[in-house]
């Protein structure tokens, strides 16, 4: 159980924000109430968009490794704090890639921490959508927005007066999404992405200076143990999660199987029903033979001797004798499948009984 706590744990992520901070020429802290002032220079910095500097460039017809040997030997040959974030450009070929460089206070104060670009969070977190966004942060009012893939950044100020001003300075139409954050869900925000961020993709979202940070010398004469153990409970976790996945997706394909045999029964049995329903709207269309039979059935029961039968699409009629016609009569006009019945003539005496010929007409379809 408790290997399984420590692996809920680091998971979660939680034991992470005390580690985080923000900066923006003060420290603060991020808390589900917003951002609260510290002393305390937290391991990862997210930093302010005011200290630091976003351009854009496409090299166009140029692959991946190119371009990463390209960006690496800028990284060697200048001195600034350079983080380089890129992006395919199906239509030049080639890559676009935005340059971050920090400005010398940065450098200067957070040598050996991880850096973090507070408009990269944010891009994270809007990813895909096609927004305007107003943030109320501890710098100002920051707004931001996507065009062409692109994200783009500013403070409100000067010319930029509105977010709908700045939104239409990057190509925005009118209808575009627009959003207002103010501070607690800004940081808030910033948390959810952290937490939710792949390790396996940091490098695109941090800049750390390893060299900086880390005596290597030192390191690998010293700590060989730490390094190795650590490595090994690496190890441990991640074949533990790549366990745990091929279970979720055995589970999720024995699950999948019963889901389309479920599906395929009701399919089915939709199909049937489908079937049967026309079948039956079909069949009420026409009138059954059988029933004029049945009705000449109630006639004889009634205590009719029929010497006559004749039947057409408009109803029955009966010829012959019985002991009481008017008592016939209205037997076959309590029948709910006869809209009317009369005699047809008049009841003649033959005998002790009475002789005549009855006309019934028959419920129409639609009516019933």
């Amino acid at each position: 159980m408790k290997i399984d706590n420590l692996l809920q744990s680091i998971k979660s992520k939680e034991w992470l924000k005390k580690h985080v901070g923000y900066f923006d020429g003060d420290l603060y802290s991020l808390t589900d109430s917003g951002f609260e002032t510290t002393e305390i220079k937290s391991k990862v910095m997210i930093v302010s968009r005011k200290h630091y500097v976003e351009s854009w460039k496409t090299y166009p017809s140029i692959t991946a490794s190119e371009l990463k040997e390209i960006l690496k030997l800028q990284k060697q040959t200048d001195n600034k704090v350079i983080k380089h974030v890129y992006s395919k450009n199906v239509q030049q070929e080639g890559f676009d890639v935005k340059t971050i460089e920090f400005s010398q206070q940065i450098a200067e104060q957070f040598p050996e921490n991880v850096l973090i670009p507070e408009v990269e969070l944010i891009s994270r977190y809007y990813q895909q959508q096609t927004v305007a966004v107003q943030i109320s942060t501890p710098s100002g009012e920051l707004l931001y927005a996507t065009s062409e893939g692109k994200a783009h950044s500013a403070y409100k100020r000067g010319l930029v007066s509105s977010l709908r001003v700045f939104a239409f300075s990057i190509g925005l139409s009118e209808q575009s999404q627009q959003i207002t954050l103010d501070q607690t869900q800004y940081s808030q925000l910033l948390w959810q992405v952290i937490k939710s961020y792949p390790l396996t993709q940091l490098d695109k979202l941090i800049y750390f200076d390893v060299k900086k940070s880390i005596n290597l010398p030192i390191l690998h004469a010293v700590y060989w143990a730490p390094l190795i153990s650590a490595l090994l409970f690496t190890g441990v976790v991640g074949g533990y999660y790549y366990l745990y996945d091929l279970s979720l997706d055995e589970q999720l394909s024995e699950n999948r199987q019963q889901v389309n045999e479920l599906l395929q029964k009701k399919q089915s049995i939709d199909k049937s029903r489908n079937y049967v329903v026309g079948a039956s709207t079909e069949l009420t269309k026409y009138r059954s033979v059988l029933s004029d039979f049945q009705i000449a059935q109630e006639a004889i029961k009634a205590g009719m001797d029929i010497q006559q039968f004749k039947g057409d699409e408009n109803g029955v009629s009966l010829r012959g004798f019985a002991d009481s016609a008017s008592s016939v009569l209205q037997t076959m006009s309590d029948l709910p499948e006869l809209a009317s019945a009369e005699f047809n003539g008049p009841v003649r005496k033959s005998g002790t009984r009475d002789y005549f010929i009855m006309q019934l007409v028959l419920v129409d379809t639609d009516e019933k």
